[in-house]
């Protein structure tokens, strides 16, 4: 690795960010005691996603602009700034969604700028490795700042909760300061490159197409509790086994693997995410619940840090701010189609056939994906064009 030192600095970075979303996780009941309707609650939480979603862009256009290291001390000012408002603001709906739109805008541009970042740190050699270890950042704040909420909202500390996500928020711009630049080492002229270049390079589209099969997959966690209601099995047992499986793939067991050229895992672990919502469709126990969660982990914690690994693979560090943000706005797509399909889906296939289909339809367009383009690629037989 070319800068220990500032690969920690990095994943703290993105730990602390995702703590600022995750805190609001327990939003809802808190909001709902207030006298909020679940519809106010549930345009408070989809919002933020939605705005993350459409500014994936801006990220990488905020950090060609002022490099990576303003661009994450700026965002999670801004971040404070707006998290603040939402504690100032809970009486006022209409300012309330209004920063938490904000809060969506500025963690947006502080995840795909440290995402950037550990792309330019990590060499090749280390790129698989060190995106897996990096990536445990989003699954550790389920098992801390969480249940810490939780233990703020049961023991009265209202006000703490509420203006935790602010604290949080300044530790991330405190750790931003730490990051050295590492906008580009090109010389002292920035020449980024375009999307028209982006796009011609090879595998990029297919990458694109395999990450948005991985994000549709994973965003059928959002509807996991109406299956398991469903065939009443309590949901937290797909949930907790989907997230030790990942946490364990992306820590001790990623270097069993990490001899595997990335190019052929990337669409296997999308597969393998498919297949278990498709086995998930058709299982009534609470062990089966398990069993899928595991496999569904398994994907999930190959899947993630292999798609945003082969970026700096593919690209040269030129290209890593427009197509991180990319790859990171195509997997965030899934979270706003799934519910979307499900929700059409649903009333006429009924829960279980609505699982089936999307898991048949994941494990089908990655299976084509791999055998029709990254197996090529592998062997050197694709060419660059239009059509991958």
């Amino acid at each position: 690795m070319k800068d220990s030192r500032q690969i920690i600095l990095i994943f703290l970075a993105y730990y602390g960010i995702t703590c600022v979303s995750n805190i609001y996780f327990l939003f809802g009941p808190f909001y709902e005691k207030m006298g909020a309707s679940p519809q106010a609650v549930g345009l408070f939480l989809s919002i933020f996603y939605l705005v993350m979603l459409l500014c994936r862009p801006l990220g990488s256009i905020v950090m060609e602009k002022f490099d990576i290291r303003r661009s994450l001390i700026g965002s999670s000012l801004l971040c404070v700034a707006m998290t603040s408002g939402i504690a100032l603001s809970l009486d006022r709906p209409l300012l309330l969604l209004f920063f938490r739109a904000m809060t969506g805008v500025c963690v947006s541009v502080f995840v795909v700028s440290t995402v950037a970042a550990q792309s330019i740190l990590l060499d090749e050699k280390s790129r698989g490795i060190g995106f897996a270890l990096f990536t445990t950042g989003s699954m550790l704040p389920l098992a801390t700042v969480v249940p810490l909420s939780e233990w703020l909202l049961l023991h009265g500390c209202r006000d703490l909760y509420i203006w935790s996500p602010a604290l949080a928020s300044l530790a991330c711009a405190a750790v931003s300061c730490l990051v050295k630049d590492l906008s580009y080492s090109g010389g002292h002229e920035k020449r980024w490159g375009s999307y028209g270049d982006l796009f011609k390079a090879r595998g990029v589209k297919v990458l694109l197409f395999t990450a948005a099969a991985m994000g549709l997959a994973d965003a059928m966690t959002i509807s996991m509790a109406s299956l398991a209601n469903a065939r009443a099995v309590p949901v937290s047992y797909f949930m907790v086994a989907n997230a030790f499986a990942a946490v364990l793939i992306r820590t001790a067991a990623f270097r069993l693997i990490s001899g595997v050229p990335r190019v052929r895992l990337a669409a296997p672990a999308a597969a393998l995410m498919g297949s278990a919502l498709l086995g998930l469709s058709f299982s009534s126990t609470s062990s089966m619940f398990v069993f899928f969660g595991l496999l569904f982990g398994i994907g999930i914690g190959i899947g993630f840090p292999t798609d945003l690994a082969l970026v700096g693979d593919m690209l040269p560090a030129a290209y890593h701010p427009k197509a991180t943000g990319l790859v990171l706005l195509v997997i965030d797509s899934g979270w706003m189609i799934s519910p979307l399909v499900y929700g059409c889906f649903s009333p006429y296939l009924g829960v279980s056939n609505t699982f089936r289909v999307i898991g048949l339809a994941v494990f089908a367009a990655a299976s084509m994906l791999y055998l029709r383009y990254w197996l090529p690629l592998t062997q050197g037989k694709l060419k660059i064009d239009g059509d991958c």
